[in-house]
């Protein structure tokens, strides 16, 4: 039996029929101005997570790595993969058509973080018809113990093992091939080798998924709650994508400079890297070697723990939109290139008007899935994600309830009076 997944009405995973699950309705929504209270699913702290959530969260990812779209030779996670995988096909250099060729739709520059929240919130979608009670949990970067909860037999399972890097002056580190726990090939996690593209050398990295934990230089963990709140108290759009990326540093006066920080650098925190000169700035132009599958630009999602960090990066936008810059007026309408301005649609979700050359060796490119023409989606489409059904547990008021306001306004005014900043978050919400 399948059905067809409408994006708007009943849930659209990734644009074609999907066998074998159930589908739900998705939340209906308020079309009123102004305040209203709205039961919404919640994405919670990874160290607020029950063992039962654990449990549902890693069943329901494993289940979509077994779900197939009709007429695919993929899963419908390998497809999610994919999507990461082929967007960097938009390089000049591997000939790409249409409007949006030359430039990654997602990432380096404005539409990076509503195109991932696109990404995770299909993604959600298809493991909530799995389990309809499964959300995207976040990893606080702030937290020095979320790393020991993450990477535990009863979650995403322990680093890898089997390979010693020495790193001069710093000493000898582990990592390799995860062997055991739920994400090991033993236990049925076998990547897509024409899918598991190395980004620098273009080659397959084969079946395994791979961890090099804290491997220097990229262990400088977890980041300090001062230097999360000075990225969160930018007000310019650009430097503050910029920043939570993690292209750039920002000092205490708001200037940025150059740099390997935040969400770039959580990358490397499980992934690690082989490096030209181990005192200078963790940067892709510093790796000689991608050591781990989340460390891999294009197949990172390979890595559950991928979700868990673009969950932390989607919150941090949520709060900082809360916090004042809720609306299309904290994002650029023009002056970027196309596929990151408010109103242009993003590819995959552009009515294919453009696309990717083929990234790699392989056919990742034949494995895409295909979209409905009709299956538009602009960076103005997901500013609010409320709209999309979902809140973080940072931003739930003391009564359990959750503002939504379609205006895009808290009150009519410029700051949100119920925004918590992070150095007073609490967890159990």
């Amino acid at each position: 039996m399948s059905h067809k997944l409408s994006r708007r009405q009943i849930l659209k995973i990734t644009g074609g029929f999907v066998t074998g699950v159930a589908v739900a309705t998705l939340p209906s929504y308020v079309k009123a101005q102004g305040y209203f209270r709205k039961k919404l699913a919640v994405r919670k702290n990874i160290q607020s997570l029950t063992s039962h959530e654990k449990a549902a969260f890693v069943n329901a990812i494993k289940a979509t790595k077994n779900t197939f779209t009709q007429g695919s030779t993929v899963s419908v996670y390998d497809q999610i993969v994919d999507l990461h995988v082929e967007a960097m096909g938009f390089m000049s250099e591997f000939k790409p058509t249409g409007p949006a060729a030359g430039f990654s739709p997602a990432h380096d520059l404005p539409a990076f973080l509503p195109w991932h929240r696109e990404l995770v919130y299909r993604l959600e979608q298809a493991l909530q018809l799995v389990d309809p009670t499964v959300t995207i949990p976040y990893w606080d970067w702030t937290d020095p113990k979320a790393l020991d909860v993450m990477f535990q037999d009863d979650f995403l399972g322990p680093n890898g093992e089997g390979v010693t890097i020495e790193v001069p002056g710093k000493g000898f580190f582990q990592g390799g091939p995860v062997i055991s726990g739920p994400f090991s090939e033993a236990n049925g996690w076998v990547l897509n080798a024409g899918i598991n593209i190395d980004n620098l050398t273009l080659e397959s990295r084969g079946t395994s998924l791979t961890r090099f934990i804290k491997v220097p230089p990229l262990d400088e963990y977890p980041v300090s709650e001062e230097y999360l709140n000075r990225v969160l108290g930018l007000d310019d759009y650009l430097t503050f994508r910029a920043a939570l990326e993690g292209w750039v540093s920002v000092d205490e006066k708001g200037n940025s400079t150059p740099d390997w920080k935040l969400h770039n650098y959580m990358h490397g925190v499980i992934g690690g890297a082989s490096v030209k000169d181990i005192n200078a700035t963790p940067s892709p132009d510093n790796w000689t070697k991608i050591l781990g599958t989340m460390n891999n630009i294009t197949s990172s999602p390979y890595e559950p723990a991928f979700w868990l960090n673009h969950s932390n990066v989607d919150r941090l936008w949520a709060e900082w939109q809360d916090n004042g810059h809720m609306g299309s007026e904290f994002y650029p309408a023009s002056g970027q290139p196309y596929g990151h301005n408010l109103n242009d649609p993003m590819w995959p979700w552009d009515g294919g008007q453009s696309i990717p050359g083929n990234f790699g060796q392989g056919n990742a490119l034949s494995l895409l899935p295909h979209f409905d023409p009709n299956d538009i989606v602009t960076p103005a489409d997901v500013l609010d994600f409320r709209k999309l059904g979902y809140t973080y547990d940072t931003l739930i008021h003391s009564d359990g309830s959750h503002w939504q306001n379609n205006s895009g306004r808290h009150d009519g005014s410029s700051k949100n009076p119920d925004y918590v900043p992070p150095t007073q978050r609490y967890l159990g919400m």
